[in-house]
């Protein structure tokens, strides 16, 4: 895995140690770096393995102009290093660069022009942070790389908590600290001195136009794409594995490497112990199919709670979803295996995954009388995250300060209201896509690999996906609540049929039943009486009532809520409050 940080602006070469250090797990102590009066650039790899893509990254200067790039691009004839990155810039400006495509992050700094670019790919498969400081613009793959500077102000920004405890990440560019801001996926930032930054987005999935074509032709299309999309990825050396889970995403992943790969595939499943539900015996029908190396990995929290803690020092960000510590925990059992990763990331979001059917339930059928903001309740409702919390949660002082029109209402109003896509299922994509995709699914995959040293795999979601399914009819994509339709009619011949013709289950982590077990006693210690009141944040009775799993409501859904509380506070407490 590589990574870029550094600034524009006055040069600060303690600033510039202060971010290596900060990131220096992603980046590796040994880096290539450029500095001058107008920038400091820095890049590195946590470890140090070849592939086709490794000239695509890097820092170059030519003729007064200065590029750093980390990840790789995709759908080239030639590789794009970081010299010829410049060379189109020198030939078509700003707009040249922002046709290249891939999983990539690019800051560039023009002497000629005194102007200095910060680029992110065109999915967000790779996630970049930054803040105005003082006469500087900072940037990092991580945001500890930000806020780890010596004098920036760690304050918590209290709308991100309401829409974190809502949908378990913080949508669009802010993020849980003040100042501090993500860039959003096929976005740009140009910055020049003594000028406040500005944000452009210069991709646009959503007026992709619609194609008529046969089933059947979109099934061979399909085909062609996905082949490609996986193509660009395969590494020439190394062991490469696939997170397998045994639902359909994860399965045609493998399916295709299977195909395509000449190595020995190795596969990777986890589970919670025999007392809960899994689908082991899905991925491992996959993994006999395709004759892989096929691994079993088991979770335990007695096993991840020793080293909570780091794990989200890596993650740097909360992210309520909690696959997020099975991710890391078998990321680090694969380590041991192979030296690449891919993963089915996409196929939920780009195709007509789960939780777009009651939304169009109630589309089509809702009743006449509607409030306002109803598809936004609904939306929010849906996610089953900690929205009902919201009235309950927080102190006294907190709750005054909470406009579920202004931080949550607002977010989601402009995807409903937008003239493109004009398709009901495909507003709901582009809102998937743009909200969960750029800010939980892709950065977790990205952070949580990354801090195990691999890359992020991802050919379901690289933009040439997103485009094909955005071009094909809603009804290959969700037809009488057959979900991700397209996929199975592609795979049908390549994957043992319980595979394809089952429900989405998803991974069914059993918080519930750990919050009555070892994670209880940790969150009864974190969230003591003394604690909450010192922290003002939360109603420490509310938290009681959690904990002791007695709200009296009729869906309580009390182990999420309290993961979703715990994981913030972990995060709280090592950020703002800087605890070793």
């Amino acid at each position: 895995m590589d990574g870029i940080f550094g600034f524009f602006g006055d040069p600060g070469e303690t600033i510039f140690k202060e971010m290596h250090d900060a990131v220096s797990h992603r980046v590796g102590k040994a880096i290539q770096k450029t500095q001058t009066d107008s920038f400091s650039f820095g890049f590195g790899k946590s470890r140090d393995i070849l592939w086709k893509h490794s000239p695509e990254a890097g820092i170059s200067t030519q003729s007064g102009i200065t590029a750093a790039i980390c990840g790789f691009f995709t759908d080239q004839k030639s590789p794009i290093t970081p010299t010829s990155f410049i060379s189109c810039y020198k030939d078509k400006g700003i707009s040249g660069v922002l046709q290249l495509r891939g999983s990539f992050l690019a800051a560039l700094h023009d002497n000629n022009t005194g102007k200095s670019y910060l680029i992110r790919d065109a999915a967000g498969q790779r996630i970049i942070y930054y803040a105005v400081f003082g006469k500087r613009l900072l940037f990092s793959i991580e945001p500890k790389g930000v806020h780890q500077v010596g004098g920036f102000s760690r304050q918590l920004n209290f709308p991100a908590l309401v829409q974190y405890l809502s949908l378990s990440f913080v949508p669009g560019r802010d993020t849980m600290l003040k100042g501090l801001f993500k860039l959003p996926a096929g976005c740009y930032l140009r910055w020049k001195a003594d000028s406040a930054p500005v944000l452009y987005r210069y991709y646009r999935f959503e007026d992709t136009p619609k194609e008529k074509r046969s089933a059947q032709d979109w099934v061979l299309k399909f085909r062609k794409k996905f082949a490609d999309c996986t193509a660009d990825r395969i590494p020439q050396q190394g062991n490469v594995g696939v997170f397998l889970s045994g639902g359909l995403d994860s399965s045609i992943v493998t399916a295709q490497l299977a195909n395509q790969h000449e190595g020995k595939l190795h596969t990777f499943s986890l589970h919670f112990g025999s007392r809960y539900p899994n689908e082991l015996k899905f991925s491992s029908a996959v993994a006999k199919r395709y004759s892989t190396e096929h691994h079993v990995f088991e979770v335990k929290p007695k096993v991840f709670l020793k080293r909570l803690h780091e794990i989200f020092w890596c993650l740097d960000d909360p992210i309520g979803d909690p696959i997020t510590i099975p991710n890391y925990e078998l990321g680090a059992y694969a380590r041991k295996y192979v030296d690449w990763i891919f993963n089915g990331e996409g196929g939920d979001p780009c195709f007509g995954g789960p939780k777009n059917y009651g939304m169009l339930l109630l589309h089509w059928y809702g009743e006449e009388e509607r409030s306002r903001f109803y598809q936004e309740e609904a939306y929010l409702k849906l996610f089953k995250r900690a929205y009902s919390e919201i009235d309950h949660i927080f102190s006294s002082a907190f709750s005054e300060e909470v406009n579920r029109e202004k931080q949550l209402y607002r977010v989601l109003t402009p995807f409903f209201n937008a003239s493109s896509p004009a398709g009901y299922l495909d507003k709901l994509m582009a809102m998937n896509i743009k909200l969960k995709g750029e800010n939980l699914i892709l950065p977790k995959v990205d952070r949580m690999l990354g801090a195990n040293g691999f890359y992020s795999l991802s050919p379901l979601f690289d933009e040439r996906m997103i485009e094909l399914s955005f071009a094909m009819s809603s009804n290959l994509k969700l037809k009488s609540g057959d979900e991700k339709l397209i996929m199975k009619l592609a795979f049908e011949k390549h994957l043992p049929s319980e595979v394809i013709f089952r429900p989405k289950e998803g991974m069914r982590i059993p918080l519930q039943h750990w919050f009555r077990g070892e994670l209880k006693s940790y969150a009864k210690n974190l969230f003591t009486k003394e604690q909450v009141a010192r922290a003002g944040i939360f109603n420490y009775e509310r938290i009681r009532q959690l904990l002791d799993y007695d709200t009296g409501e009729l869906e309580p859904r009390y182990g999420m809520k309290l993961w979703m509380l715990l994981i913030f506070e972990i995060w709280r407490r090592r950020v703002i409050e800087n605890e070793k």
